[in-house]
């Protein structure tokens, strides 16, 4: 169950790395309207924000629209936001790391961070695949297959937009074009280190968006789309061909079919 709404403002019932994520500057509306997003709730919004890490969840608890944070993380103005914000996504995601109880493996296991292959689904028994409730079952199964497919495609277009703005992270007249034609802020350090943006684990990825459109263009969804040269790929090949020199086994993509993978012993 969610806590109740309260405001952001109590010093004394949050932690000092939360606090020190609240001295920012607010972003200054144009109008004062009864939804609006005055200092103080921007400040009980990052307050939630490195609690739980989602900011649909943070604009749900506010009785809020996600929608208009959108349009304030968005504002020319909101650089010093921007900066609690990821900072607040981090601190939310290092602290469920660090809350996380370690799984024991048995003696020679992979852990699953590390062998990233595809597991078959665990066989249903036969009372479940026969007999009453049957269509329930299948229907259960047809729609986590569905969010399965959806989460796997919005996991390639995360990466393919990833690998596109790291690719024009060195070049300030690309990364301002890209700013200009998308209105989407990006931080550039992460570019530059092919690491996540802070809207990635909330913001669901559309191919017919500007982002996705220039990553498209660029190449950098390969043979999925028809735009551009299959950068990806380009990228594959300069890796194997290092590997062959080095007298390791070639790999592709990890989740995309017919791919090779890493070895145990690779990786």
């Amino acid at each position: 169950m969610d806590e109740p709404h309260q405001p952001a403002n109590d010093a004394e019932s949050l932690d000092p790395e939360i606090l020190a994520l609240l001295d920012f500057e607010a972003v200054p509306r144009q109008r004062e309207v009864a939804t609006a997003w005055t200092p103080a709730l921007q400040r009980e919004f990052i307050a939630r924000l490195a609690v739980c890490g989602s900011p649909g969840r943070v604009c749900d608890e506010m009785g809020k629209s996600l929608s208009g944070m959108t349009k304030l993380y968005r504002s020319p103005l909101a650089e010093s936001f921007r900066t609690s914000w990821h900072g607040a996504v981090a601190l939310a995601r290092r602290r469920k790391e660090e809350a996380r109880p370690a799984v024991p493996l048995e003696p020679g296991a992979m852990p699953p961070s590390v062998d990233g292959r595809r597991k078959a689904p665990s066989p249903q028994p036969l009372s479940r695949q026969v007999g009453e409730g049957q269509d329930e079952d299948e229907e259960e199964s047809l729609q986590r297959r569905h969010e399965e497919a959806r989460e796997s495609i919005s996991i390639k277009l995360r990466r393919a937009r990833r690998l596109f703005l790291h690719d024009i992270a060195g070049c300030p007249a690309k990364r301002a074009a890209f700013e200009i034609l998308t209105e989407l802020p990006v931080d550039w350090e992460l570019a530059a280190k092919c690491m996540p943006q802070a809207d990635e684990p909330w913001r669901t990825p559309k191919p017919r968006e500007p982002d996705l459109l220039l990553a498209a263009e660029a190449g950098w969804l390969g043979g999925e789309f028809v735009h551009g040269p299959d950068k990806k790929a380009e990228l594959l090949a300069e890796i194997n061909e290092w590997r062959a020199e080095q007298g390791m086994e070639p790999v592709g993509w990890i989740g995309e079919s017919g791919s090779a993978e890493c070895s145990d012993a690779d990786a």
